[in-house]
C-alpha cells in the first residue's frame, strides 16, 4: 500500500469516524426510561465499585436547563459545556468556578449519576473535589427527580465532607459502606488464565491438593495463597490486602463473587478446562479443549533471577547508617528503614525507635553451623529434579526446624542486648523479616515471611527465639513457592534482621498506596486503616476497614486547597466513624507525598510518569497522643 493510499483511506475513516459522533444525540433533558439512560451512558471514571453504570449530569443556573450528558460522547463536563454551550473558560478557568462552593462566575451543577447493579439503585454523586453546598445539592438533586424514571434515587455521600451533612440534606442518602457491602461482584485482579476450575474448602489449602494450574473457587477467607492459575472467592477483599497483591504480582485473575457457590454457570464447570478473565464489571468462564489447556499452560523457559548478597559485615547496624545501598547486606526492608529514618529528621512523622539491623552474615553463620545448609542445598537439588510437592513440605519443615533447635551465636545475642540497651530504655523488641527477595522492584514478597517479639529478660518471649524464628521463616512453604514462581535462585537469597522497639498500644494501623489505584495517572493517596491492632492485610473473615483516597499534599493547587477526604466504606470495627480524624488523615496524607517525592526523584530515579508511581507504606497511630509512625515502606510494583 503507497503512504498516499494510507493517508486517503485514514481521512476516509476520520470522515466518517466525525460524521458517526456528530450523528449521536448529545443530551437529553429527560429520562423517562431505562433505554434513555443506557442511550446516555457508559463506565465511570472511578472504578471504586464493579459492576456500575453512569452518565453525567449539567445543570445550567444561568438558562435554568438539565443536561443529561451523552457520556459516550463527552467524557468530562468540561468537554459537554465548553462543545456545545460553548462557553469562554479554559478548564482551569471553568474548574476553579464551578467546583467552589460560591464563586461569582459560578454557573454550572456538575454531578454523576450511577446506577448500581448490585442493588438496582441510582445515585447522584459529586466530584471529591465538589464544595457544594446544601442549597445547591437539593436543586441539582429535585431537579434531575422531576424528569427521571428512577424509582429508587439516593444522594452518594462520598467524602467526609458530605458525611457530615446528612442530617441537614432532607433527601434520601445512600452510604460507602450501604453501597461497598451491596457489591456482589469485585474485580481483585484483572488478568486471564488457562486451568482447571475447583471448588475447595479452606482446610483443603493445607494440604497439597492445590495445582499451579487450578483456578480455585473457594468461599472462606485466605490467608495464605497457593500457587494457583486463578481464584473466585465469595469475600472482598481491600486492595492492599496479601490475596490482592500477590494475585498482581503473579498476574493471575482473582474475583470476589459473593454468590459463587450458589452460581450453577460455575457448578456446570467444576473440575472442567476453562479459561478465566477478570473484567471490570464482571468475569468470564468459557470451556477449552485439554489440547488447548495444554497449549496455553506449557512451561515458558524464564531467565534465573540471581540476588545480590553480601554475607562479609559482621556488625550490627543502626538506623542512621543504614541506606538503599545495603539491600544486599541488610535486606530490602531494613535497608527502606534507613532512608525513612533520614527522612523523619526533616518530616512530622516518626520512625520506631531504638532501631537497627543484623546483617546476612550472622543468618548464614547459623545456617553453616547448624547443618541446614546441607539440607537446603539438598531441597533445591531434588525439588527441581522431582517437583516432589510433599516432599517439598516435610523437607522445607525439617530445615525451619534445624534452625530453630540449634544453638544461636552467644556473642551475637551479648551484641544484640547490648545495642538495644545503648539505644535507649526499651526491652520489648519486635525482630522484622528483612530479606534480598523482599520490599524490592519486581518483587514485594508481601506476608511471606514473619516477625517476632522478644523480650529481654523475659523466659518466654527470648531474643534467641525471636531471631531464630525470623531466620527460619524463610523457608516457609509459600516463601519457597513464591520465590520459585518468579524463577529467583534460592541459593541467592538471606535473611536479616530490622530490629526496634515494639508497639503494644497502637490506637490505629494501616497500609496506604502513593497512587490512585482507581483511577489511572490521577492524583490521590488510597489509605486503609483500621482500628487497634486489627490487621488490614490479612483481615478475619467478616472484617472490613476504613477504604479511603485523600487527595491532600498533592501538587495540584485545586485538591490541594482543600480537605478532601472520599471515602469507599467505612470500619464495621469503629461503629460507622472513620478510625482517623480528618486531621490525622490530610496530615497522613501529606507526609505520604513527601516520602513518595524523595523516593521518585532521589532513590528509583523512576522513568515512570510520577502519577503512576506508587509506594507501599505501613503506619501506626501510637499511644494516647496518637502519634503518627511510618513503619515500613517498599515499592509497589502492580
Amino acid at each position: 500500500m503507497t503512504s498516499f493510499q494510507l493517508k486517503k483511506q485514514l481521512l476516509l475513516f476520520f470522515i466518517t469516524a466525525s460524521t458517526f459522533v456528530s450523528a449521536q444525540i448529545k443530551y437529553k433533558t429527560v429520562l423517562k426510561s431505562e433505554s434513555d439512560f443506557n442511550s446516555l451512558k457508559t463506565t465511570p471514571n472511578t472504578n471504586k465499585y464493579g459492576n456500575v453504570e453512569a452518565l453525567k449530569v449539567v445543570f445550567d443556573l444561568k438558562e435554568n436547563t438539565l443536561y443529561f450528558i451523552n457520556s459516550k460522547v463527552y467524557k468530562y463536563h468540561y468537554r459537554f459545556c465548553k462543545g456545545h454551550l460553548e462557553i469562554p473558560e479554559t478548564i482551569k478557568e471553568f474548574n476553579n468556578y464551578n467546583y467552589i462552593a460560591q464563586h461569582p462566575k459560578k454557573r454550572f451543577l456538575l454531578g454523576n449519576i450511577n446506577h448500581y447493579l448490585a442493588n438496582d439503585s441510582y445515585n447522584l454523586e459529586l466530584s471529591p473535589i465538589d464544595e457544594m453546598q446544601i442549597a445547591d445539592i437539593k436543586i441539582l438533586y429535585d431537579e434531575i427527580k422531576k424528569v427521571a424514571y428512577f424509582k429508587t434515587f439516593n444522594f452518594f455521600l462520598n467524602t467526609s465532607r458530605l458525611e457530615k451533612l446528612k442530617s441537614v440534606l432532607d433527601i434520601p442518602t445512600q452510604s460507602a459502606t450501604d453501597l461497598y457491602g451491596d457489591q456482589t461482584y469485585q474485580a481483585v485482579s484483572a488478568q486471564k488464565s488457562y486451568g482447571c476450575l475447583k471448588f475447595i474448602s479452606v482446610d483443603s489449602l493445607k494440604y497439597n491438593n492445590i495445582s499451579k494450574h487450578d483456578i480455585i473457587v473457594i468461599n472462606q477467607a485466605i490467608l495464605e495463597l497457593p500457587i494457583t492459575a486463578g481464584v473466585i472467592t465469595t469475600i472482598l477483599q481491600t486492595p492492599l490486602s496479601h490475596i490482592s497483591i500477590l494475585g498482581k504480582n503473579r498476574q493471575i485473575p482473582i474475583a470476589a463473587y459473593t454468590k459463587a457457590m450458589q452460581s450453577d454457570v460455575l457448578k456446570a464447570f467444576d473440575n472442567q478446562y476453562v479459561s478465566f478473565e477478570v473484567a471490570l464489571d464482571t468475569f468470564y468462564i468459557k470451556p477449552i479443549s485439554k489440547e488447548l489447556f495444554e497449549k496455553k499452560t506449557k512451561a515458558k523457559k524464564k531467565d534465573m533471577l540471581f540476588l545480590e548478597k553480601n554475607t562479609t559485615v559482621k556488625t550490627l547496624i543502626e538506623a542512621e547508617n543504614l541506606n538503599q545501598k545495603l539491600i544486599n547486606t541488610v535486606g530490602g526492608k531494613a535497608a527502606n528503614f534507613g532512608v525513612l529514618y533520614d527522612l523523619a529528621k526533616a518530616n512530622t512523622f516518626k520512625v520506631p525507635e531504638s532501631a537497627f539491623a543484623i546483617p546476612f552474615y550472622y543468618y548464614e553463620a547459623h545456617l553453616k553451623a547448624s547443618g541446614a545448609d546441607k539440607m537446603v542445598k539438598d531441597v533445591l537439588y531434588n525439588y527441581r529434579v522431582n517437583q516432589d510437592e510433599v516432599a517439598l513440605t516435610l523437607q522445607l519443615k525439617a530445615i525451619q526446624e534445624k534452625i530453630k533447635k540449634a544453638p544461636i551465636s552467644q556473642e551475637l545475642i551479648t551484641n544484640v542486648k547490648t545495642k538495644i540497651t545503648s539505644l535507649g530504655n526499651e526491652k520489648r523488641m519486635r525482630f522484622r523479616s528483612s530479606t534480598n527477595a523482599e520490599d524490592i522492584v519486581g518483587f514485594s514478597g508481601a506476608g511471606l515471611y514473619d516477625s517476632k517479639t522478644g523480650v529481654i529478660g523475659d523466659s518466654v518471649k527470648t531474643i534467641e527465639k525471636a531471631i531464630k524464628k525470623v531466620w527460619s521463616s524463610l523457608w516457609y512453604e509459600r516463601a519457597f513457592l513464591e520465590r520459585e514462581y518468579f524463577n529467583i535462585d534460592q541459593n541467592s537469597i538471606a535473611m536479616g534482621v530490622l530490629v526496634h522497639r515494639s508497639f503494644p498500644a497502637e490506637k490505629a494501623n494501616g497500609v496506604a498506596i502513593t497512587k490512585n489505584l482507581y483511577r489511572e495517572n490521577y492524583l490521590g493517596n488510597v489509605i486503609n486503616v483500621q482500628l487497634g491492632e486489627a490487621s488490614v492485610v490479612q483481615p478475619e473473615q467478616g472484617v472490613t476497614c476504613d477504604q479511603i483516597i485523600c487527595y491532600s499534599g498533592s501538587s495540584s493547587q485545586l485538591y490541594n486547597e482543600k480537605r478532601i477526604i472520599e471515602i469507599i466504606t467505612h470500619s464495621n470495627l469503629n461503629n460507622g466513624a472513620l478510625v482517623m480524624t480528618e486531621t490525622e488523615i490530610i496530615h497522613l496524607s501529606e507526609q505520604l507525598e513527601k516520602i513518595k517525592k524523595h523516593y521518585y526523584y532521589n532513590v528509583y530515579k523512576s522513568k515512570k510518569q510520577y502519577l503512576n508511581f506508587g509506594l507501599d507504606i505501613e503506619f501506626k497511630l501510637i499511644d494516647d497522643n496518637r502519634e503518627l509512625y511510618i513503619k515500613q515502606v517498599r515499592y509497589f510494583n502492580y
